[in-house]
């Protein structure tokens, strides 16, 4: 009998029990014998389990000791001495998970925990399988290599960013303070450590003249930085090796002063006679340096979120929505039309509706549109978010879409409009919600570039506290600042994402703009990871709009302008070769003055989304995502 034993014993447990999964049938081998009983993934506590019993009753709580699973522990010369005792084995002791198809053609699966291979499962169907990978995929991280799934232990600490943090509300501060400062002690020694290390080598910085818009206005609560100490800087060598030599950080330029709102007067010079919006890129231009006055909005989101084509005219706009009410219908009632007897069986759609019913009862109640009980406009949120499931049925729902689209229906007040601009919205940020969070993982990866690049004595600072993996700022980055900004704020700098006229993810240059307006704080008072979570959510609806735009446009024209640009920020952030700032032509005009541009063919105007930005990336932009490349697919 080993000590070393992943499996637990059957002790009783907290009443409070949170059930993930459940399938019955589940046939589990032993020495050639098998056992049919019911698996299921829980959660009781604080821990979560993978938990097997077998029909011929056995009390969990009563019939099992420790040396009884040792015996479960897969020690081929010993039999279970009743039957075949039950199963509990802790989700976090879980290494691979092995697919199969075994005798009679049924699935099964080979689970191995870090001290033993626990017996042969197998399971009436494919789907069970699927599913409860899904289900797994709660806690756990995986790395297909072949038929094998291998847990990446290193990535737990996202997951628990994602559920402390959470974009559900419900831990109290305290909980997420406490737990996630000794969570996170390892999660920077393995795979993010790789991937911070490759970045770390191709990070740097020089001195370069700010650039600024002439007549830009200083805000009065620019930080300064003070002189940090002396740090590492890449310079190209000859051959594929660098040299470093001895550089202080990036000067810090003055704010660019924004613009005057775009207005309904200037929104009616831009449509010729039929209809359609002429000169989009001048249009763009003026809303990313001003924003939309708010009474313009509802006109003009619908082209920002490719709700209808640039170039559509007034008869084909109505005729668009038209066939987008005929989709709606269909789709809705698609979900409205499932029998309960189908939904006994349709776990997938059970979840999802759960999910959703649980996320808009708390989605912004503070606001007078959504308080009160028995709010028609939740239920509102609660069936376009469960159509949206059917539209994109291989996403589905992931908590925090509810955020993206509570604005909207806000704005719009209309369900049907709410909806399609909804989609659009989410066809830029769908990756955001991919269950790899490998979106989200490049992304913080590259924050932490620019953070090091522009100001390495705060960077050190997080590197010392174990902060330098950036997952505070998970929540920015995932719904774009949602919850950072008050009322039309949000709406203001949604607007200057969408249209950000550079060929790059402006979010990044937003979020280091405010961690640089809040370095001081940071490091004097030696915050802690825990501290440092704290003060950032604390941030939530205190930050000013105008301040962080300001600085975040000074930033992006002063790293462009750098003549020695590190590699990955010149090729995974900017996107660019070795391309003169001047080669941004109307695209950059640091004064703004658009008056005279030549209309632009409306066919070649489009929004510049995501996906855009992804598929305009140059090959060796790919070099950093390459060192952490975790794709899981689901079983085949």
């Amino acid at each position: 009998m080993t000590d070393n034993n992943d499996t637990e014993e059957l002790e009783e447990l907290p009443d409070v029990t949170k059930r993930f999964y459940e399938e019955y049938d589940v046939e589990l081998f032993y020495a050639d014998k098998g056992t049919s009983g019911t698996f299921a993934v829980l959660e009781r506590g604080e821990c979560a389990y993978i938990e097997w019993t077998p029909f011929d009753s056995y009390d969990v709580n009563n019939h099992m000791s420790f040396d009884e699973w040792g015996v479960i522990a897969h020690d081929s010369t010993k039999e279970p001495s009743v039957g075949m005792p039950p199963l509990r084995v802790p989700i976090s002791t879980i290494d691979s998970i092995k697919q199969e198809i075994g005798a009679r053609g049924r699935a099964c699966i080979i689970i191995s925990t870090s001290s033993q291979r626990l017996p042969v499962i197998y399971f009436p169907k494919l789907d069970s399988v699927y599913r409860l990978v899904q289900c797994l995929k709660r806690f756990l991280c995986f790395i297909r290599e072949r038929d094998t799934l291998v847990v990446d232990h290193s990535r737990a600490g996202l997951h628990k960013v994602m559920k402390e943090l959470e974009l559900d509300g419900t831990a109290t501060s305290n909980q997420v303070y406490k737990k996630i400062a000794v969570d996170f002690q390892d999660v920077y020694d393995t795979t993010l450590s790789g991937l911070s290390k490759v970045t770390n080598f191709l990070r740097g910085s020089v001195v370069g003249k700010p650039v600024s818009r002439p007549g830009a206005q200083t805000s009065k609560t620019a930080v300064t930085n003070p002189t940090p100490p002396e740090h590492l800087c890449h310079r190209p060598a000859e051959g594929d090796f660098e040299l470093y030599d001895l550089r202080k950080p990036l000067d810090r330029a003055a704010p660019v002063a924004r613009d005057e709102m775009f207005t309904q007067a200037l929104w009616e010079t831009h449509f010729d006679s039929e209809g359609r919006v002429c000169r989009v890129k001048e249009l763009q231009d003026r809303i990313f340096g001003g924003g939309c006055h708010p009474d313009l909005r509802q006109d003009v989101w619908p082209f920002l979120l490719n709700v209808y084509p640039w170039n559509s005219t007034l008869e084909e706009r109505a005729a668009i929505m038209e066939q987008k009410k005929k989709e709606y219908e269909v789709l809705k009632n698609q979900w409205k039309s499932i029998s309960p007897a189908q939904m006994k069986r349709f776990q997938l759609y059970r979840d999802r509706e759960a999910l959703v019913e649980k996320d808009v009862l708390r989605t912004d109640r503070v606001l007078e549109f959504y308080r009160g009980e028995n709010n028609p406009h939740i239920a509102d949120l609660y069936e376009m978010l469960m159509t949206y499931c059917q539209y994109n049925f291989d996403l589905g729902y992931v908590q925090g879409m509810s955020d993206l689209l509570s604005p909207l229906y806000l704005l719009f007040k209309d369900k049907l409009m709410a909806f399609w601009a909804f989609v659009g919205y989410m066809d830029m940020v769908e990756a955001h919600f991919f269950l790899d969070q490998q979106k989200i993982q490049g992304k913080l990866a590259d924050l932490s570039s620019l953070v090091y690049y522009c100001d390495s004595e705060l960077y050190n600072h997080l590197e010392k506290e174990d902060s330098s993996n950036f997952f505070f700022c998970f929540r920015w980055l995932l719904i774009n600042f949602k919850r950072e900004f008050r009322g039309d704020d949000i709406l203001e700098l949604w607007e200057v994402i969408w249209t950000c006229p550079y060929n790059t993810d402006y979010t990044l240059f937003i979020a280091t703009a405010i961690l640089l307006q809040e370095r001081t704080p940071i490091i004097q008072k030696k915050m802690c990871f825990a501290d440092i979570l704290r003060y950032i959510n604390d941030l939530s609806q205190h930050i000013d709009l105008r301040e962080v735009l300001g600085n975040t446009e000074s930033l992006f024209h002063n790293i462009r302008s750098q003549p020695d640009i590190p590699f990955n920020i010149r090729t995974n952030i900017l996107r660019i070769a070795e391309t003169p700032l001047s080669s941004l032509g109307s695209q950059y005009n640091p004064n703004r003055d658009i008056a005279e541009k030549t209309p632009e063919p409306e066919t070649a105007d489009h929004l510049i989304t995501s996906r855009d930005l992804d598929e305009s990336r140059d090959p060796a932009s790919l070099l950093v995502e390459n060192v952490s490349n975790m794709s899981l697919d689901p079983p085949q």
